[in-house]
């Protein structure tokens, strides 16, 4: 018989009896398999996802670049199209004639805007050199209003003038207090304007201690019915008040442009005489007739008188004060 503990293992048969699995061992090998499944699963998602993506990026951008191209029409207006839009734009806020006006005196020179009412009647002025070279007439063309209407005229306290353009320089100060002075001197400011024709534009300046334009308006204003009715409103609020300087206003009327055709200076006292000096200086170069008129008293009657003289205007001495 045959040893049993030394006899050899016969083919086919196991050697050894197998050891039982343990659980932990199966649970790993379960998450390894789960794993492995989950990584390809991603790996397929993801590729299908790419080859999504690149289609659609083809389809908008990709090719000969013709599908994008709608786009960026579709955004940009062709110049024709832009030129309607800002013609269209512009016609909104398209200013009035009134402010194209003004506009095109601010930009004009002052060599052309200057032209005095003395130099224009000139038999060698500069009116004449103007119409020969196409220069047109200076007061139509600052007034729309004027239709060829030609040279206007104004009065003031009975004093005549003529021209498009006047400018009023008128006392205010506490001395016109007195004896119904300042009552008159609104009801004749405000005869003289309402007389003027539609055509002429008026500035009025008062002066005291300082000086101030009518109305607070820096501008010419046109005589016609508008113009003149908010002037005899603005005159109704003059209130005497302050001592007797002129010059202010004087530096008011040389710095307005269009320059007047006249000036009306009325004034009921007496002032510094050093001021004729100024005002005759800065009136040499541009020569500006200074109407020159004193209201109930004469101790401005001297100087007022160089001024008119020096000016080419004229100096009238009123007595009355009744309006």
């Amino acid at each position: 018989m045959t040893d049993p503990t030394t006899q050899s293992a016969m083919p086919g048969q196991d050697s050894a009896p197998s050891e039982p699995v343990s659980f932990a061992d199966k649970l790993r090998r379960w998450f390894l398999r789960a794993s492995i499944a989950g990584m390809v699963l991603s790996l397929g998602v993801h590729i299908v996802l790419f080859i999504i993506a690149a289609l659609v990026v083809t389809a908008v951008g990709g090719g000969d670049g013709q599908s994008a191209r709608p786009a960026i029409e579709f955004a940009v207006m062709s110049q024709s199209q832009l030129d309607s839009f800002q013609s269209e734009e512009l016609s909104v806020d398209e200013p009035n004639s009134q402010e194209l006006l003004e506009q095109s005196l601010a930009d004009a020179p002052d060599s052309l805007l200057d032209i005095t009412l003395t130099e224009m009647i000139q038999p060698e002025g500069r009116l004449d050199a103007d119409i020969a070279s196409g220069g047109g007439d200076l007061s139509s063309a600052h007034n729309p209003n004027s239709s060829g209407a030609g040279i206007g005229a104004a009065s003031f306290f009975g004093i005549e003038a003529r021209g498009n353009r006047f400018a009023y320089i008128v006392d205010v100060s506490g001395s016109m207090d007195r004896g119904g002075r300042i009552d008159a001197m609104r009801a004749e400011l405000s005869e003289s304007i309402s007389a003027m024709p539609d055509h002429v534009s008026f500035f009025v300046v008062l002066y005291a201690d300082t000086a101030y334009p009518l109305g607070d308006r820096r501008k010419w204003t046109d005589a016609n019915r508008v113009g003149k009715r908010w002037a005899r409103t603005a005159i109704t609020k003059l209130a005497p008040l302050g001592a007797t300087k002129p010059m202010p206003a004087f530096e008011m009327v040389y710095d307005i442009r269009p320059r007047p055709d006249a000036i009306y200076f009325m004034t009921d006292g007496e002032f510094d005489e050093g001021i004729a000096e100024i005002i005759i200086r800065r009136n040499k170069d541009r020569p500006i007739p200074v109407h020159c008129i004193t209201f109930m008293t004469r101790s401005a009657e001297t100087v007022m008188k160089r001024i008119a003289s020096s000016t080419g205007g004229t100096y009238t001495h009123i007595s009355r004060s009744t309006p």
